[in-house]
C-alpha cells in the first residue's frame, strides 16, 4: 500500500467514526497488515463494537488486529513519565516546591499534564513511538468530536509559540536564565520542547491522512464544509470521505421520504469531495459490530476508498 502509516477518522460526533475506523483496522489486519486501532474520545466504543473488553492498555484483537482506548488518566501518566521532570525543574527555580508536601506536588503536577494542549500533544507523542517503535505497520486513529481534533492540527503551532516567548523571558532573566538544570538551563529544555513540537508538527503532514466521516444530514454537510477548508488551512493531507447511513432501499412512505431528502445533501458531499475518493455505507437495520461484520464493511469501505 502506498497509504501513509496514520490514517486520523474525524468528523462530527455521532457520525460512526468508530465504527468506520473499526472497520477499516479489521480489513487492514485480515489483509495481512499489522494494526492498532486507537480511540482518544473521551466517551469510547472500541469495546463494544469488537464486542470486547478493551482499556487503556494495548489489546489484542485478532492476529494482526490490536485496540487500545486511551483514557484521561493514561494520557496524564504518559506526559508525567516523560515531562514532570522537566516541569519539576523549572518550576523549582520560580517556587519552593520541596516545600509542598507530597500531595500538593502530585496535584500541581497532574494539573499541568492535565492541559489539553498537553493531553494532544501527549496524545500525538504516543502515535509517533508506534510507528517509529515499527511494531505496526497501519495506525487507525478514532479522534475525538471534530472541535478537539482541530485543536490537535493546531497545538504544534500554538505550543512552539508559547515557549519560543517562554525561552525568551528566561533568557532575559539572568537570575533564572543562568541557573542550570542538571546540564541544560531553562531555556535549553524549552528549546528541546520546541523542537519535539516541530517533530509532531511533521508527522502530522508527512505522516498522516485524514479521512472525513459524514452523514447526509444537514448539519453534518455545514460542518463538513467547515472542517475541509480548516484541513486545507492546515495543509494536511485528506485521504477521502465516508458517507454513512446511506437510504438504498426505500420501501416505505418515510423512508422514501428520507431518501430524497439524503439526495441533496449527497451531491453536496460528491461536491465537497472533489474527486477525492469516497465511500459510501449504507444504512443497515443492524449494527456493525463483531469482528466479521468489521471485517466485511471494512472491505468495502477501503475498496471504495482505494485503500486495499
Amino acid at each position: 500500500m502506498n497509504d501513509k502509516p496514520v490514517i486520523l477518522f474525524g468528523g462530527k460526533g455521532g457520525v460512526g467514526k468508530t465504527t468506520c475506523s473499526a472497520a477499516v483496522a479489521a480489513y487492514c489486519a485480515a489483509s495481512g497488515e499489522k494494526t492498532i486501532v486507537v480511540t482518544s474520545d473521551m466517551t469510547p466504543s472500541l469495546s463494544d463494537i469488537f464486542e470486547e473488553t478493551i482499556g487503556d492498555t494495548v489489546k489484542q484483537i485478532d492476529k494482526n488486529l490490536a485496540a487500545v482506548e486511551i483514557s484521561q488518566d493514561a494520557i496524564v501518566a504518559r506526559w508525567k513519565a516523560k515531562f514532570s521532570r522537566d516541569f519539576y525543574d523549572i518550576l523549582s527555580q520560580l517556587i519552593d516546591i520541596d516545600a509542598l508536601d507530597g500531595e500538593s506536588r502530585h496535584q500541581l503536577l497532574d494539573y499541568i499534564g492535565s492541559a489539553p494542549s498537553l493531553r494532544e500533544e501527549t496524545m500525538l507523542d504516543l502515535i509517533v513511538d508506534m510507528v517509529e517503535q515499527g511494531d505496526y505497520d497501519r495506525v487507525i486513529w478514532d479522534t475525538a468530536p471534530a472541535g478537539e481534533t482541530l485543536n490537535l492540527l493546531d497545538m504544534p503551532r500554538s505550543i512552539r509559540k508559547h515557549l519560543r516567548a517562554g525561552a525568551k523571558v528566561f533568557e532575559g532573566l539572568d537570575k533564572i536564565g543562568k541557573q542550570l538544570i542538571g546540564r541544560r538551563s531553562i531555556a535549553d529544555t524549552m528549546d528541546e520542547w520546541i523542537m519535539l513540537s516541530d517533530k509532531l508538527a511533521r508527522f502530522i503532514h508527512d505522516k498522516t491522512a485524514f479521512v472525513i466521516v459524514a452523514n447526509p444530514e444537514t448539519l453534518v454537510v455545514k460542518h463538513v464544509i467547515r472542517l475541509m477548508r480548516t484541513l486545507a488551512d492546515y495543509a494536511l493531507p485528506v485521504r477521502g470521505m465516508i458517507v454513512n447511513c446511506v437510504i438504498e432501499n426505500a420501501d416505505s412512505d418515510i423512508l422514501r421520504a428520507m431518501r430524497q431528502n439524503q439526495q441533496e445533501h449527497l451531491s453536496k458531499l460528491r461536491s465537497l469531495a472533489a474527486g477525492l475518493p469516497i465511500a459510501f455505507l449504507p444504512r443497515s437495520p443492524r449494527e456493525i459490530t463483531g469482528k466479521k461484520a468489521l471485517r466485511d464493511a471494512g472491505e468495502s469501505l477501503c475498496r471504495q476508498l482505494g485503500i486495499a
